[in-house]
């Protein structure tokens, strides 16, 4: 198989290392049929699987039987000669792989369509080709693989981070698997509190722990929240979770023993913001997992007054558009927000020299929070489906959580100044603290 060459726009001719026999290598070690020649192999190419709601886990020998399904319908083509050509089931609103010229994305379109007719989508061919190498690779050696570290095995390749995250989440979609089964981890968030999670491994995890007692999971303040595929237990002794949206307002509040303080303890838990500023992907499947098992234990999110903490709150509650195909395994309804609001700037005596003014940017955000596409269209419905709701979506825009959102995103708009945690502990250290724990009672837990 030879390796793909770039020439883009007159520039040296650049040879990219990406050989589809590469991945082939590792497959002797595993049983598999190779599919036989026909007259014309496009049309079987993508190997497209049937499009869900939701991903399903598949064992990693399911995941590389289809890995190598996808390798060897290229290598018929060749075989054939005909163009060598990749279909893949698409992201709706994604188009950060670097194809610009050849790239189906239509909104009317399931599929998108790679092939080396054109310098632009060879060269994100190339990019597909190399991720599920490093994917297939990590799977047959049963190894874990961060983002970062596929990003760094070929930079001059991917160019930016953003293209190859969005690549891993492409393959995900178009198998309809979790990215746990893909064997690719991501950045990871903190929890801390009074719940201790049984791994796999045997390793037990107490979040309320010191630092010396669990090997290297745990952070200074809180334990790594660990991928979801290797919890096989949670005992939780809290009455409620509260999900953070920022660090430094987690880090404050373990420094200050505010689950301590409280008469019934809560657990805390806080995201690693992704560089598209969305909380990373192993917490919201916490989260999610949480729900499930402690259906009865209310879930609390506390946000910054702005249109980045809103929409942050909204991709816990009704998942993210980058993740409409596993809307279901992500989004957490039962969750609620507890603050801070713009009717908390009234309520708690906040000054209004903490007050920002918005950017014409945050108020644009905000615009397209609730921005309907007809005169009858109920504000939220559009967004809803952009985030892979279809079924009860009527009833989610009918529930007294999504009309306060909507609510509470038309309170900022009209007021034209947004609002930071922090500003409550503008006049009194203690401030934040107080006004949870005030929050909290009013919440009769």
């Amino acid at each position: 198989m030879p390796h793909i060459i770039l020439d883009d726009d007159g520039e040296d001719t650049q040879t990219y290392s990406t050989n589809v026999s590469d991945i082939l290598d590792h497959t002797h070690h595993y049983p598999y049929t190779a599919p036989s020649i026909s007259s014309s192999a496009s049309d079987s190419i993508s190997s497209t699987p049937p499009q869900q709601a939701s991903t399903v886990a598949k064992t990693r020998e399911e995941v590389m039987k289809e890995i190598q399904n996808t390798i060897e319908q290229m290598v018929t083509c060749i075989a054939l000669g005909e163009p060598i050509r990749l279909v893949l089931n698409r992201r709706k609103g994604n188009n950060n792989s670097g194809d610009t010229q050849n790239d189906d994305m239509s909104e009317t379109k399931k599929t998108r369509t790679l092939s080396l007719t054109s310098g632009d989508s060879a060269k994100a061919f190339a990019r597909y080709l190399s991720v599920l190498q490093m994917i297939y690779e990590a799977i047959a050696y049963k190894i874990m693989v961060t983002k970062r570290d596929m990003f760094y095995r070929n930079v001059s390749l991917f160019g930016t981070q953003a293209v190859l995250d969005s690549i891993v989440d492409d393959i995900s979609c178009h198998y309809n698997v979790p990215r746990s089964s893909l064997n690719s981890a991501a950045s990871k968030g903190l929890i801390y509190g009074p719940i201790i999670i049984k791994l796999k491994n045997n390793k037990r995890l107490d979040c309320m722990s010191t630092p010396t007692d669990q090997d290297g999971c745990h952070d200074e303040q809180g334990i790594l929240i660990p991928p979801i595929s290797q919890v096989t237990q949670v005992q939780c002794m809290a009455k409620c979770m509260i999900v953070i949206e920022k660090e430094a307002t987690f880090r404050y509040l373990v420094s200050a023993g505010f689950c301590q303080s409280l008469p019934e303890s809560c657990i805390l838990i806080t995201a690693s913001i992704t560089g598209k500023g969305y909380p990373d992907l192993s917490t919201r499947q916490f989260v999610k997992y949480f729900s499930i098992h402690y259906s009865k234990l209310p879930i609390f999110a506390l946000m910054d007054n702005d249109p980045h903490g809103l929409d942050i709150y909204a991709t816990y509650k009704w998942g993210a558009k980058a993740f409409a195909f596993d809307v279901f395994n992500l989004a957490v309804n039962e969750i609620e927000l507890i603050g801070l609001t713009c009717q908390d700037r009234k309520d708690f005596n906040i000054g209004t020299e903490c007050y920002i003014l918005m950017t014409e940017r945050d108020k644009a955000k905000l615009s397209s929070m609730v921005r309907t596409c007809s005169l009858d269209e109920t504000p939220g419905l559009s967004q809803l489906r952009d985030r892979g709701w279809s079924k009860e979506i009527e009833k989610q825009l009918a529930s007294k959580g999504h009309q306060s959102y909507i609510n509470e995103v038309n309170k900022l708009i009209r007021s034209d100044y947004k609002l930071e945690l922090q500003a409550l502990n503008n006049n009194n250290p203690f401030g934040l603290t107080n006004y949870l724990s005030t929050k909290l009672a009013n919440c009769k837990l």
